[in-house]
């Protein structure tokens, strides 16, 4: 084998390697049952996430999101590591994170095709508000907040 040919080999494998790591590496971590993000377990599925939200009486955050989403990197390094977004996803909401990718049933259903996406859904399945694109945690505290009193007023109205 020629040199210049053993160098363009071994580059073109390095290269396609960087690109397969750089495309697969989230600061997101799952088990068979939940998906791990800034310490808070989600669930992985919308079902099982439901059957949690009826048994709680709380609303679902149902984040939509994929290992190559840049946006959904900041979410999860920068806005639900908020100590404040923590303390209201962890005590008020039931959280369920679905990979666009692995769980496309889910994602379909829900018409979602590009992450991040996250919806605020109630235990019976209805929508109240929806969040298309990343939003910086200020912005999102404000919306966490609205949805709690929001589903709150709705079991006492």
């Amino acid at each position: 084998m020629h040199p210049k040919k053993t160098i363009t080999i071994v580059s073109a494998v390095v290269i396609l390697l960087f690109v397969y790591y750089a495309g697969n590496v989230s600061p997101v971590v799952s088990d068979e049952t939940y998906t791990y993000i800034a310490g808070l377990s989600w669930y992985k599925n919308y079902d099982e996430g439901q059957k949690a939200a009826i048994e709680e009486d709380k609303p679902m955050l149902v984040y939509f999101w994929a290992t190559w989403c840049e946006f959904c990197k900041k979410l999860e390094t920068e806005v639900y590591p908020n100590t404040q977004v923590n303390k209201i996803l962890e005590e008020d909401f039931v959280l369920v994170a679905i990979n666009i990718d692995d769980n496309k049933k889910d994602a379909d259903a829900f018409g979602v095709w590009v992450p991040p996406n996250e919806k605020f859904i109630t235990p019976q399945g209805e929508v109240m508000d929806e969040i298309g694109g990343y939003m910086p945690e200020d912005r999102f505290l404000v919306i966490l907040r609205q949805v709690k009193v929001n589903y709150d007023s709705r079991k006492t109205g």
